[in-house]
């Protein structure tokens, strides 16, 4: 029988029959003939290109899990799943649909363990381990199991991964489901039967409720289907029913487009500081950090995957001569040789990886630039595995001494923006320092006023802090409302509320700290400013009653 010259994407190389217990292993530059089938195969095995990389993401992501500050959306987080499951419905028809499947599962957490920040946030930690063992698991199901070692590695210590894994909100969750929808991905084009083909469907469609936009993700196994050649109809049957599936949530989130209202056109900024974080990166004050050495890993993997095509295309040119052809072949039957079964390895690699890179993020770029602006990197973090794969790529194309060596310079730039992600800069803002001056400087039955109303979610992660103040502007919690800033009360009932107090505190997100006119004339009417401190993304402004403020002399600031 003859032997089809080119594997699917996704598809292990055969054995050839003159050697079947071992594994033809690719050239690598130095390789010595008698060591590269030994350690090829004990790369293969599952113990080391997922375990490892499953345990050093669970590492990374248990250090110091406790540091990074919770910022304003893991407080949502904490304002939904500590809600009733009615709450929660009540919630969801409102803001956040697209999150539900996400809090419904943290509903069960909190449930058991409670809403404290470190618990909340290990659903994301074991998410960040799975998603590191199926990025091991998808270059060893391409034939190439160094570059899926690699791969995982890179990916558990990336800072940008430990920045979505070390928080309580779904990215870190999309991208595991990404990396196993993209696992059952190669199995439709190995052998797309019907129980595969539903499973993939399935899959889709939890990863669109984890994360809407990371649905995309289907767009590009579509393109490395056709890339690959392989049974695009059959596909279509599967990504069809979940495309359906998903339809209803889309439909929900475009109702709720307030959500997103806040989100600024990209500019060349975002572009770049997209490139930085792709390839691993905070793109913030750390400075680019691992990201040149990772771009530069994987248009290495990509250049060798070309070379070795051109060599395997001309390997196969060479064969077509008779007089070429291996005399132990038998007419009408090829045995690949290893230069062709390592370019079919690299290529489908490629096929499969470069894709999933771009994509998503060139579409939600192109509706941000065209429509309406919709591109947060944190709604493409899912294609981080994408980069780590292409760059273990690189890595496994250089000779093991070297690789080495690059690996170690790679961990070594990636310590700054490790450290940055767990201290109190890692986060949008930092609610710890207010916190604490709270803590410290309130007194029973103070007031409180929030800056914008949403900023009343942090009194469910400190229930201790605000539990003495007085919420004057509050007229429905957020519970009975259905939102998360609740219902406030109008201009005459918070007067009636202000009157009374000696103090008032009123803590704000930093660039939105302006009160409506007539909220701010109420207050300056009866209450002089008396203190102002400023944190990262957080201000808290302490306010005195007037006769009280010239009787002891306070100034302002403290």
């Amino acid at each position: 029988m003859t032997r089809p010259s080119r594997h699917a994407a996704g598809h292990s190389p055969r054995r050839t029959a003159e050697a079947p217990s071992r594994r033809i292993a690719p050239e690598g530059p130095a390789a010595c003939p008698a060591e590269v089938p030994e350690r090829a195969a004990r790369l293969d095995r599952p113990s080391v290109v997922i375990v490892v990389p499953a345990v050093l993401a669970l590492a990374a992501g248990l250090s110091d899990l406790g540091g990074p500050p919770p910022w304003r959306d893991e407080a949502a987080t904490v304002s939904a799943v500590g809600r009733t499951l009615p709450q929660l419905a009540h919630l969801l028809q409102s803001v956040d649909a697209v999150h539900g499947l996400y809090y419904a599962l943290m509903h069960v957490v909190a449930g058991l363990s409670g809403t404290a920040e470190v618990p909340l946030r290990i659903p994301s930690v074991v998410a960040g381990a799975l998603a590191a063992a199926g990025t091991g698991a998808i270059g060893r199901a391409l034939g190439a199991p160094r570059a899926g070692l690699y791969g995982g590695v890179l990916l558990a210590l990336m800072p940008i991964f430990s920045r979505y894994v070390q928080e309580a909100r779904p990215y870190a969750m999309t991208a595991a489901a990404a990396v196993g929808v993209t696992l059952l991905f190669l199995r439709v084009l190995r052998s797309p039967t019907s129980a595969v083909l539903a499973a993939y469907a399935a899959a889709l469609t939890v990863l669109a409720y984890l994360n809407l936009f990371a649905f995309l993700v289907v767009g590009a196994h579509g393109v490395a289907l056709i890339l690959s050649r392989g049974p695009l109809l059959r596909w279509a049957c599967a990504a069809t029913p979940a495309l359906a599936a998903v339809a209803p949530l889309a439909w929900l989130g475009s109702r709720q487009s307030a959500q997103v209202g806040w989100i600024p056109r990209p500019g060349v900024t975002d572009v770049g500081r997209l490139a930085v974080q792709l390839s691993g990166d905070l793109g913030g004050a750390t400075g680019p950090g691992v990201a040149p050495l990772t771009w530069a890993l994987a248009l290495f993997g990509l250049a060798y995957a070309a070379v070795v095509g051109v060599r395997r295309a001309r390997a196969a040119r060479r064969t077509k001569d008779p007089a070429e052809r291996p005399a132990e072949t038998p007419a009408g039957e090829r045995a690949e040789t290893p230069v062709e079964e390592q370019a079919e390895t690299s290529a489908a690699l490629v096929r499969l990886a470069l894709p999933w890179l771009l994509v998503p993020a060139l579409v939600l770029l192109t509706v941000s630039w065209a429509v309406h602006p919709v591109y947060v990197f944190r709604y493409v973090f899912c294609c981080v595995p994408a980069a780590a794969l292409l760059a273990g790529a690189g890595l496994a194309a250089l000779p093991p001494g070297l690789a080495a060596a690059v690996l170690a310079a790679w961990l070594g730039l990636s310590v700054p923006g490790q450290l940055a992600t767990r201290g109190p800069d890692g986060r949008q803002d930092d609610p710890r320092p207010v916190m604490a001056l709270l803590a410290a400087e309130a007194q029973p039955g103070d007031g409180v006023l929030f800056v914008p109303a949403k900023v009343r979610k942090y009194e469910a992660v400190y229930p201790s802090v605000f539990g003495g103040l007085r919420d004057v502007a509050l007229a429905r919690s957020p519970e009975q409302d259905g939102s998360f800033p609740g219902r406030e009360v109008g201009t005459r009932v918070l007067a009636a509320r202000l009157d009374g107090l000696r103090t008032l505190w009123v803590v704000g997100h930093t660039g939105k700290n302006a009160m409506p006119a007539r909220r701010r004339a109420l207050v300056a009417r009866s209450f002089a400013p008396a203190g102002r401190w400023t944190f990262r993304g957080l201000f808290v402004d302490r306010y005195v009653l007037r006769h009280a403020h010239r009787s002891n002399g306070a100034g302002v600031g403290k």
